[in-house]
């Protein structure tokens, strides 16, 4: 009976943990928060977004 509250607490911690460290990258931002931020060639912050022009047919 002990061993089930053990488990128990150890899924509901591992649960809570895993919310709060997702939590606390999403608000870093996009590339704050990812893994190759360090090695990230694009440099998210500096990069902006180009629109492609449309082009009409007559």
């Amino acid at each position: 009976m002990f061993i089930n509250y053990v488990f128990i607490a150890l899924i509901f911690g591992y649960a809570g943990w895993t919310l709060f460290k997702f939590f606390k990258k999403s608000k870093k931002g996009k590339c704050a928060s990812c893994e190759l931020s360090k090695t990230c060639q694009i440099q998210c912050d500096e990069y902006e977004k180009k629109e492609t022009p449309i082009y009409r047919k007559n």
